[in-house]
């Protein structure tokens, strides 16, 4: 309670005193209406100062059981023959601010329902003249037997029913009539609930539910818990969690357990509700925050309140889907098959029941604690096992607190967790069940603290647990060749690796520095050195498995910092990395990092670029890190492949320099052969036209592979990358790369983009690429007439995050030039809006390398003076950093208020 004050009084409500006022007034709105307005703002209040879901949720429940009951004294129904039944959610008595109010008007016979049908019209009418959010049906006894029968919802909402008016002997006539020894027997009912529960976790077990989960039926939320009880009420009778517990079915500890994070999803739920205004039950990105400060959850030095928040929420998920999957099988292996089990003997410990590894000695892992860590490693090496057996999870559950510091420097136990990553199969899923089942965080205590733990953006799509073991998996899967095609050189390196648990561990541990301030892969290398050393690594083990989280950003980090086309960059990425081992090493870890962290950014463009890097960097080992190639040496072999090719097209070489004219050595490293030569032959074919010269094609040049490349040829415009940009963004298309360039003689621009479209992919149509030439010329042939202002509205996400804008400035004094870094919130235009910013500060653009990630870019714009210089001038260096600063921000503002 906040200042010590006392919460705010829970909403109350007479009956008898309500339905007096609706027999005096005799009009039912006027009395009805403020009352549930008083009723919303009471309990929105208490649970603002309390969050105290667990007493309001049934509390509104009875109040509306109250509203109900009035209404239909008031509407004068019948006593006899007819009953207002509540059921599902409702009829548990459990109703969120915005939850349906599902009803049955049960009736004895098909007479009750025609005698009446004129009121209960009027009284359902009335229900949605409230604006209640009432779901009903109207049904016989006959009609309920015959419905249940074949629909497995109806069934369950039967089960959880109670009466709220009328005649009160019909409830218990329709409870027997639909009891589990006329139809759904428990074990079909079961079956059918088993099957439910995985198609809906299949359906909400995209990335997508992954960063916006649904409270209500994401796994691990409401729903696992009411599936439990649903099974264990077919069964028992009853299946509240303290039924559950008091028959045995559940322990204390399971009990505790569950009740905890029913009462913290009730939380978000009742949150969602009263922020949302209607019934939503996703965890949308602009309601994360909301609810996280309504909860209480700030920011700190580490973690965005919000983080905290959905690693809590997260945390949960976890615990219910592991005790749901445990108590079902429990369900299963003792209430529906206990006359029916077949037994496979392991070894003197351990049996196969009905498939599933079953505890036979007692005390085992209390006695022998490495079989805390052994019987996943055992589990690793049975292939018909179906998982395991419900008293060998409680076992393990109830003897995981002899996991200490002791037992983690245990030689026998570190060797034990070594066998397991060296296993030939099945070491994901064992690594996953030992985290659901709380062993993994416990021997790994850095590991544990990430468990959980998501970043509040759209380039993670998953937590760092999650992302880590699919890293771990994608490796794996390397091996295989399905994935060969997509994975070319990945596929061929990791069967040169020996030792390939060095990789599996530097994926497992390469983000457990995440749970500290500061760099998380210095701290990350500083994690698995110990770590590695621990358990008995051979130095030169250690080392790489160090290196490698120390430096698993290096490859992502140098294909945006270098030009891959430059060799100079090429031999400074050659020396960070130096040998063709750590290469190999650090290709395998950065692929499956970067695809693992958000497949959707794993493009065919990106992926070819990271090739091109390890080919490029492949080739400067080869070649000796003494002996570097000479850019003028690259530059005139390039050029005289050219002119051979085009002469074979009927081309001189007095022709071709005539074309060239001076573009600068800039141009023939970063285009290449291929480039070189489609550009002069189509600038050749335009001729001495003053018209704009725009070529698109899908090259197969290895260097722009998985991308589609647009070549602009004219005469240079001030405004003339905004307009380019600003075209290509309402053509929805994104932009890989960007390449200006300005011939110093001819005033000619010669620019490449590389694209992608809306689906990331590139643009192979002939018809879709006729109609973006026919845009690009239009608006080129009069750039300075051309909006460079976007309609495109920006997408929902975005609006949510607000990434301040940071620019960095700095002068590349090999290249002659001014470095320009911005870091933005990624919007529709924002290309564009940098081009008019450039332009109005007549700043010649050279390149630019565009890296979107989520909801943030990280771009770099190559600029240069009027006379070609780069800018020293610190007034107007400060200007330009305020300009961008000023432009990106304010154009956020204006399309998030949109």
């Amino acid at each position: 309670m906040s200042n010590g004050q006392a919460a705010p009084a829970l909403p109350e409500l007479d009956e008898d005193v309500l339905y007096q006022m609706l027999t005096e007034r005799g009009l039912p709105l006027p009395v009805i209406k403020p009352e549930l307005t008083r009723i919303r703002e009471e309990a929105n209040a208490y649970f603002r100062e309390t969050h105290d879901a667990d007493t309001l949720v049934p509390l509104r429940a009875t109040l509306m059981d109250r509203v109900l009951r009035a209404l239909w004294r008031f509407r004068n129904l019948p006593a006899e023959g007819l009953a207002l039944i509540a059921v599902g959610g409702y009829g548990r008595g459990e109703l969120h601010p915005y939850s349906d109010i599902d009803v049955l008007i049960l009736a004895r016979s098909e007479d009750d329902i025609n005698n009446n049908a004129s009121d209960l019209q009027d009284f359902i009418t009335l229900l949605w003249d409230l604006k209640l959010d009432v779901g009903h049906s109207v049904r016989t006894l006959a009609e309920c037997v015959s419905e249940a029968s074949g629909d497995l919802t109806i069934i369950t909402n039967m089960m959880e029913s109670r009466t709220l008016a009328g005649d009160t002997s019909l409830h218990p006539d329709l409870k027997d009539s639909v009891a589990a020894d006329r139809i759904w027997p428990a074990a079909s009912f079961f079956e059918a609930k088993w099957t439910e529960l995985n198609q809906r976790h299949d359906k909400h077990n995209s990335a997508e539910y992954n960063l916006e989960p649904n409270v209500k039926n994401s796994p691990g939320a409401l729903r696992d818990v009411q599936t439990i009880s649903w099974v264990a009420m077919r069964h028992f009778g009853k299946g509240t969690l303290s039924n559950l517990q008091d028959s045995g079915f559940l322990t204390s500890f399971e009990y505790q357990r569950l009740a905890s994070s029913v009462s913290f999803l009730w939380q978000v739920r009742y949150a969602l509700h009263m922020l949302a205004g209607r019934e939503e039950d996703r965890l949308m990105f602009d309601l994360q925050k909301q609810v996280a400060e309504l909860l209480g959850y700030r920011d700190n030095s580490r973690q965005l309140g919000v983080e905290r928040f959905m690693s809590q929420f997260y945390r949960h998920q976890l615990s219910t889907i592991q005790l749901s999957e445990m108590l079902l099988m429990h369900f299963n292996e003792d209430y529906m098959k206990c006359n029916d089990n077949q037994f496979q003997a392991v070894n003197e410990h351990f049996v196969l029941c009905n498939g599933y590894l079953q505890l036979k000695t007692p005390g085992l892992f209390r006695d022998e604690p490495v079989w805390l860590l052994k019987v996943f490693v055992l589990l690793a090496q049975l292939p018909d096992t179906r998982g395991m057996h419900s008293s060998t999870i409680r076992a393990l559950r109830d003897n995981r607190n002899m996991i200490d510091d002791d037992y983690r420097q245990n030689p026998e136990h570190n060797a034990t967790f070594m066998a397991l990553l060296r296993n030939k199969s099945r070491v994901v899923r064992e690594l996953s069940r030992m985290m659901r089942h709380g062993i993994l965080g416990r021997y790994i205590p850095e590991f544990g603290r990430v468990i959980g733990m998501m970043e509040y953006d759209l380039l993670h799509k998953y937590t760092v647990d999650d992302h880590s073991f699919r890293m771990i998996r994608l490796l794996r899967h390397f091996r295989y060749g399905d994935v060969r095609e997509q994975f070319p050189i990945a596929s061929r390196l990791i069967h040169k690796i020996q030792k390939k648990e060095v990789l599996y561990l530097a994926a497992l541990l390469h983000d457990t520095g995440k749970s500290m301030e500061g760099d998380h892969c210095l701290h990350g290398g500083e994690i698995a050195e110990a770590f590695c050393r621990q358990h008995a690594l051979k130095p030169a083990d250690t080392h790489m498995v160090s290196w490698l989280v120390s430096n698993h950003l290096l490859m992502s980090d140098a294909l945006q910092k270098y030009d891959l086309s430059n060799p100079e960059d090429i031999h400074q990425f050659a020396l960070e990395v130096g040998d063709q081992y750590h290469l190999d090493m650090l290709f395998l870890i950065s692929v499956a990092d970067t695809h693992s962290t958000n497949p959707d950014l794993w493009t065919p463009w990106r992926a070819e670029q990271m090739r091109s890097l390890y080919r490029s960097t492949q080739a400067a080992l080869r070649r000796g890190l003494e002996n570097p190639l000479h850019k003028d040496e690259v530059i005139e072999e390039i050029q005289q492949e050219a002119i051979a090719q085009l002469k074979d097209y009927g081309l001189p070489e007095s022709r071709v320099r005539e074309i060239w004219g001076v573009p600068g050595d800039d141009y023939f490293l970063r285009e290449g052969v291929d480039n070189i030569v489609w550009h002069t032959r189509e600038i050749d074919s335009h001729g001495s036209s003053e018209k704009p010269l725009v070529s698109i094609r899908q090259t197969s040049d290895r260097q722009f592979e998985g991308a589609t490349q647009i070549f602009i040829f004219m005469k240079d415009q001030p405004n003339l990358f905004a307009v380019t940009t600003a075209t290509l963004d309402q053509l929805n298309l994104n932009i890989q790369d960007a390449r200006i360039m300005t011939s110093e003689a001819e005033n000619n621009a010669v620019d490449t983009y590389i694209v992608l479209d809306e689906n990331n992919e590139a643009i192979v149509d002939p018809e879709h690429i006729r109609s973006i030439r026919n845009t690009l010329c239009e608006a080129l042939a009069e750039p300075e007439d051309y909006s460079t202002i976007i309609q495109r509205r920006t997408p929902r996400m975005l609006k949510q995050f607000m990434v301040p804008t940071q620019v960095t400035i700095s002068n590349d004094p090999i290249r002659k030039r001014t470095v320009l870094e911005v870091v933005a919130a990624d919007r529709p235009g924002l290309l564009a809006r940098m081009g008019k910013i450039l332009a109005e500060h007549n700043a010649q653009l050279q390149g630019a390398k565009i890296l979107t990630e989520g909801e943030r870019v990280s771009d770099i714009f190559f600029i240069v003076d009027q006379n070609n210089e780069p800018f020293s001038d610190p007034d107007f260096c400060q200007a330009l950093t305020d300009a961008v600063e000023k432009g990106l921000d304010q154009q956020v503002e204006e399309q998030t208020a949109v």
